[in-house]
Parts: structure tokens; sequence; C-alpha cells
């Protein structure tokens, strides 16, 4: 069970009748799809916008990610500079920037609780490997930290130096979507859960036996587009400790309730919560030949317990406490780790984030939205506007690389911590991991 969803009232939406014309509709109630319907909303609230829900919204990576806004781009400002010029790029980070406080303000005049706070975030070495990687990275806006300036602000063991940067907030994700919903709801805008939709062509959509009359659509599925070469869906799973002590954290640290991971090549990423629990999570569960979603993957026992047990060398005294949820889900990756924003005549789609999702589904469905009502502006250009992804390699090949990537990258985290140095083996994977 997420902890996120067991600290939220799930409601259920269902309005009027499905069956009628639609200016825009929309598959998919996760981030990607709300904020759609959310901007173009506010460009023209005459729009006539349904939101077709196979579950229930959130109930994918949406309510159950790490809770992260951050101002990640899943694609490194070095490839980006091979497309693009530096003040397109330079554009792009502007705006991750400012989505991450335009979420934190719609949260608070919409009065949802979603425990926003801009801490910022900390990537902690804890080997001389992972430090030497981190003062050779280029991130913008962010600042290194010696060991001494890195233990004043987390007690994470072995830490020698860490990078921070203050663009980063935590949330309760589950806690926005349904908020979002709400507001959505209130709004005018349906959305109907429970409701399967089949998108046939570019522009047909059949949902309960009846193909739907819309201007547009638009398909905000994320790694939910399954079984094909366009993306792939790679796993994280979380965990979350029970309340712990306020004394336990005069030794943890992050009293700013920084956002924090270890620098490793096996994606981690973790949080205190307002209600002082940490939450942790991470990457390593196999891929699924064919691209396939597997739920079995979200509920990956040694998964868990793996990182039960990081989490445990990260702060021995978790030793002592319970670790209360363990739950998981799938993120969308292109072959290129780039995001993506196409508009073809009244055919739209939006994903790839890549674990980025929670600020950049905000900034991208703008990009949708302007482009949906010819609006003209900076995000409807941004790098990720109008771009084609190239396609994954067919199987097996993309079985072997992806899962020989899963497993090395965890083998270079340990050759990092015997030689002191970046990791070679990681060198050779960088066309597969986007590194």
């Amino acid at each position: 069970m997420s902890l996120w969803w067991d600290q939220v009232n799930r409601p259920i939406f269902m309005p009027e009748d499905l069956d009628q014309s639609w200016d825009v509709i929309i598959v998919g109630g996760g981030f990607s799809g709300l904020w759609t319907a959310h901007h173009l909303n506010l460009i023209d609230a005459t729009l006539k916008i349904a939101i077709l829900e196979k579950g229930q919204v959130g109930s994918g990576a949406s309510g159950r990610n790490g809770g992260w806004v951050s101002a990640l781009y899943p694609m490194a400002d070095a490839k980006l500079h091979k497309f693009f010029s530096q003040s397109k790029i330079d554009e792009l980070h502007a705006h991750l920037s400012i989505s991450i406080d335009d979420i934190g303000t719609f949260a608070k005049l919409e009065s949802i609780d979603i425990g926003f706070n801009k801490g910022g975030s900390l990537v902690v070495a804890r080997n001389h490997g992972q430090l030497t990687r981190l003062r050779g990275e280029r991130i913008r806006d962010a600042r290194l930290l010696d060991k001494e300036e890195t233990k004043a602000r987390i007690g994470m063991k072995g830490a020698v130096g860490s990078r921070y940067s203050a663009d980063c907030a935590t949330i309760n994700p589950a806690a926005l979507v349904v908020g979002l919903a709400k507001s959505l709801e209130k709004r005018g805008v349906s959305i109907f859960e429970n409701t399967f939709a089949d998108i046939t062509k570019r522009n047909r959509v059949h949902a309960r036996g009846k193909e739907l009359k819309t201007a547009f659509l638009v398909r905000a599925v994320e790694a939910y587009y399954e079984k094909t070469r366009e993306q792939i869906p790679i796993y994280s799973l979380m965990i979350a400790t029970e309340p712990l002590p306020s004394t336990v954290f005069d030794d943890i640290g992050i009293q700013n309730r920084e956002a924090f991971a270890e620098g490793s090549h096996l994606v981690t990423y973790a949080q205190r919560t307002p209600d002082n629990r940490l939450a942790i999570g991470g990457r390593g569960a196999p891929y699924t030949w064919g691209s396939r979603r597997n739920e079995a993957n979200e509920n990956l026992a040694k998964g868990h317990q793996r990182l039960r047990a990081m989490a445990s060398k990260w702060f021995p005294v978790l030793n002592e406490y319970e670790f209360t949820h363990a739950w998981g889900g799938a993120v969308a990756v292109t072959r290129d780790w780039a995001p993506y924003v196409r508009m073809d005549n009244s055919y739209g789609e939006l994903g790839g984030y890549a674990g980025d999702g929670l600020t950049l589904s905000y900034l991208a469905a703008g990009a949708m939205a302007d482009l949906i009502t010819d609006r003209k502006s900076t995000r409807s250009t941004l790098p990720f506007v109008q771009w084609r992804n190239p396609r994954w390699e067919s199987e097996p090949l993309r079985w072997i690389a992806v899962n020989a990537a899963i497993k090395l990258s965890g083998v270079a985290d340990k050759e990092e911590r015997i030689t002191r140095r970046p990791s070679v083996i990681m060198k050779t994977l960088s066309p597969i991991t986007g590194q």
C-alpha cells in the first residue's frame, strides 16, 4: 500500500453521460491528463473537456512516486546542445524552475494540503568515486558541499560530500492529484473513472461501446502506453518508515526537509514527510519482455528488502523502527531519455518523463494546451515540443540491453567503492542509460 494514498481520501468521479460531443477528450487521469485540462480551462473556460481514466485518478505513477517537485530534466544539457541554442535551453530550465513554484501556489490557492516544502535537494556521495562524479557533473544552479558542510545538513553514514540544489520541493503526490481532480470538477471538467478508452486511430476513441465525438484527442497515459518500441516501462519501488521521534532527526538531520539521494548509479530518492517519516525509493526491478507492464515488478519483495537494507546503511538508527509501507510503479523511458509533447492536427500525446514527471507533466501539459488552442508562447516552443524520439531496439536486444544496464548499475556502484574512481562500466553503458 502506498503511503501517499493511505493519507488521502480517494473520491469517485463519475459525471453525466459520456456519449456527447466534446471539444477535447483526454485519455489518462494522471498528472499529464489533469494538468492538460487545467491549462486548457485557464485559457478558455468554455471548452467542454472529458478525461477518461480506466482506473481511478492518479492510480498510476502520479499517485505513487517519490514526491520530488524538481527542476531536473532527463536529457542532459550536453545532448540538448546538439539540437538547440543555449537561449532555448535556458528557457527550458527557467520554465522548470517556475513550474515548481506554480504547483505550490496552485495548491495554496485551492487549499490543498500537499505538504509542499521547498527545502531543496541533496545528492550525497558516500565514496570518493561518487564524489569525483558529482564534481564533474554540471548541474545548473547547484553547489558542491564538502564533508563537513554535508554533515551539517544530513547524517548519512559514510558521506564524504554532496551536491545541493535549491530548486526542489517535496509533496504528497496523491494529495495533489486528488485536489487537482476536485478543482477541475468544480470548474466543469468531466472526469470519467473506470472507463477504458481505446484509441483506434489518431483521431478516434471508443469507450463504453461507442465512438466518441471530439475536436481534439490527447493520449496522456505515460507508462501505460505499453508493448511498443516508442518507450519502455522502468520500475521504481518505495518504502516508508513509521513516524520517527523528532530526536531521531537530531542524528539524521535534513532539518529543512531537503529531498535527498545517494549519488549512486542505481537511482535512489527520498524525503522526510510532514509527519516525520522517511519515504525512500529506488530502481532495480527488471524490465519485462516486449515493453509490457508487469504489476508484479511494482511489488517486488526483493526490491523492497534491498531498499530497507540500504536505508539502514544510510541511517543505522532505522534498525530500531518499522517500515510500514511498501509499493511501486512504472515510469516511461524513451530511447533518448527525452520527454515529448506532440500534436498532429487534432491528435496529441505527451509523456516520457523518465521519473521526473511531477514538474515536467505540469509544464508539458501547459505546452499541449497552447498547441490545442493555437496559443503562441515560449512553452509551446520548448525542446520537448514536437520532439521525435528514436525507437528502442527490437527484442531480444532490448531485453538484454536494458536488463544488463539495470544489473550492471549495481556492479558499477561496487566498482566505485573499491576503486575510489568513477565507474568504467557505466561509461560503456551510457548509450543505454542516457548518461
